[in-house]
């Protein structure tokens, strides 16, 4: 196998993409276009040109991948399996809860899906979404809403990025001190 063979999990992975992206297409109503890879003179990369439509056909096929995962779970326990052994299958491990067959029957089951937090503790970690702004082009690490004021919420526009100071001061006049 040389260096530029991808792995099995590697090439459906990359089939499924594909899949969600013409879901986004033929259902969605999104168009596709190809845009320069930065760097690369020959290389493009192909791009949606709503992306709310690729989060409607990615949650499509998360909500069927979801059914039929709850599906193969009951025709494994059907065929004698189990709920240790799915668990096992599903890679949860006694590392990231304290009885894995429960775990996995709470989340097929249930609807409860697993907690990596050992008695339910959270950690100290701030999770952050990464993306580059259309506007200023600058690399933003994304806090999520919760603070609610985009000034605090977003870190790495580019001085002056209109887009970001739009959003401010929208969000300045809405408040109601």
């Amino acid at each position: 196998m040389s260096v530029f063979d991808a792995s099995p999990r590697t090439a459906v992975s990359g089939r499924v993409r594909e899949l969600v992206r013409r879901i986004a297409v033929e259902a969605f109503g999104a168009a596709e276009s190809e845009v320069p890879i930065p760097g690369f003179t020959v290389f493009t990369d192909r791009r949606l040109d709503d992306p709310l439509a690729g989060i409607r056909a990615a949650l499509l096929v998360h909500t069927v991948a979801e059914s039929q995962l709850t599906e193969y779970a009951r025709a494994a326990r059907a065929a004698g399996r189990s709920w240790d052994q799915i668990a096992d299958a599903l890679g949860i491990t006694t590392d990231e809860v304290a009885v894995v067959g429960e775990a996995v029957f709470d989340w097929l089951v249930c609807g409860r899906a697993p907690d990596p937090e050992p008695d339910g503790v959270r950690s100290f970690r701030t999770p952050c979404a990464y993306w580059r702004c259309s506007t200023c082009d600058g690399l933003v690490t994304d806090h999520g809403s919760f603070e609610g004021n985009p000034a605090n919420s977003e870190d790495g526009h580019a001085k002056g990025c209109t887009r970001h100071t739009a959003e401010v001061q929208s969000w300045n006049e809405g408040r109601t001190d």
